[in-house]
């Protein structure tokens, strides 16, 4: 039965252009209404923080923890295959240098970000420096197809972090403390390297989970009831399973002691439980993966938080085929259209120590006020300021490293 009202706010071209020309695919507005709750979760986590007064973990680093950083990283990776032709991939040259100008962008605006975390000791790891690393490793990747993607992603969710902790203990550890800023390029390069790819909170030798199973993603038709029904129960079912499977042998095969001894051994046992539960611990012992915990970045937490960011994309795919839910969703879906801008904006924020006595106001001055300047900018002006920046720049560099011989495509949406 065809659907009375649109899915995506441009048609998709009729046929794949030429390889080597630009070809984005449509927009969908699921994706960026996911991309929008993410956004939500990761502002929860970052303003209430992850343990309460009395020990206990927070609701947000609860249900966010972890979830939401995961959900973006998922998105970027479906985000990169819009990029290079959606479910038609169009890679090649151009492709590659828009995707490596992309990085570099991102990662300098991370490292910029990184001296107003420094300077007001924000405790918030700013993610972009990591994602730029994960955007250029996914230049090889971008030919391979969604059932290679998805397996390559399965096994790096197993054994990523057994690298990443072989590899902690043989990498330099960072001469800086808190999160990279520009001059680290300089004065401490191999640290920068080592912290990006082991040593941070997002590893990218095991996040490179989520961008494959990302690009995955969105080389498959999101238009398509189907795919969002599998993703939605498919992604329920892996992170139930994860989760419970963490859950019993934390708890019925005394891994939880286990875990206790060999990370959390100054605190009393009575008083352990919710620490060792939802803390990450010092991930000094191979007991550390068997932790359920957000950021512990062990198979049990990259398989969960993994099903969880494809549960919450098909369900956005499934809401916003209706026209109530899309229309009520509609300013997530314009904050979903940029992340970037609104990211740095929280950040900045944050580092100003506004309010930061006041987390139920503080939060919800981010929540509302992103959610008002995005509807306002999208109709007033379109696409995120950073956003726009980025995308020119990508444009320049496609169209510079494109052939002479080949035709040029109109700009993508």
């Amino acid at each position: 039965m065809p659907v009375p009202y649109p899915l995506t706010r441009t048609p998709p071209p009729p046929q794949s252009p030429p390889d080597g020309a630009h070809a984005a695919a449509p927009r969908i507005v699921g994706v960026d209404t996911a991309r929008g709750l993410a956004l939500l979760g990761m502002f929860s986590v970052h303003v209430y923080g992850a343990f309460a007064s009395d020990g206990s973990p927070t609701p947000a680093w609860m249900f966010a923890g972890g979830r939401s950083a995961a959900t973006f990283a998922l998105l970027a990776g479906v985000g990169l295959a819009f990029t290079t032709g959606g479910r038609r991939p169009v890679v090649g040259r151009p492709q590659y240098a828009a995707v490596a100008a992309r990085a570099a962008l991102i990662g300098l605006t991370g490292l910029l970000l990184g001296y107003a975390s420094r300077a007001a000791d924000l405790g918030v790891d700013v993610i972009l420096a990591f994602y730029a690393l994960l955007f250029l490793l996914s230049v090889p990747l971008l030919r391979l197809r969604p059932r290679t993607l998805a397996a390559l992603s399965l096994t790096l969710a197993l054994a990523g972090p057994v690298a990443v902790h072989l590899l902690r203990g043989v990498l330099p550890e960072p001469a800086f403390e808190g999160d990279p800023v520009f001059t680290d390029l300089f004065t401490d390069p191999l640290g920068l390297l080592s912290f990006l790819l082991v040593h941070g909170n997002y590893p990218v030798l095991a996040w490179m989970t989520y961008l494959c199973a990302g690009l995955a993603v969105g080389r498959l038709d999101l238009t398509s009831v189907r795919i969002a029904r599998r993703l939605l129960l498919g992604g329920l079912a892996l992170a139930a399973g994860a989760w419970l499977t963490a859950t019993a042998w934390l708890t019925r095969f005394d891994g939880l002691w286990h875990l206790w001894r060999a990370e959390f051994p100054d605190t009393p046992w009575r008083e352990a439980r919710p620490e060792v539960l939802w803390d990450t611990g010092d991930d000094a012992t191979w007991w550390s993966l068997i932790s359920r915990a957000p950021h512990s970045t062990s198979p049990f937490d990259l398989l969960q938080t993994l099903g969880s960011a494809c549960a919450l994309v098909g369900a956005a795919l499934l809401l916003t085929r209706l026209t109530p839910t899309r229309r009520l969703l509609g300013p997530l879906t314009a904050a979903g259209t940029m992340p970037l801008t609104l990211y740095c904006a929280h950040v900045l924020l944050l580092a100003t120590g506004a309010l930061g006595d006041s987390p139920d106001l503080l939060y919800g001055l981010l929540a509302l006020g992103s959610l008002l300047f995005a509807v306002c900018w999208r109709r007033v002006v379109g696409r995120g300021p950073l956003e726009a920046g980025i995308a020119v720049i990508a444009g320049k560099a496609r169209q510079v490293t494109r052939p002479s011989a080949e035709p040029q495509s109109s700009q993508s949406s």
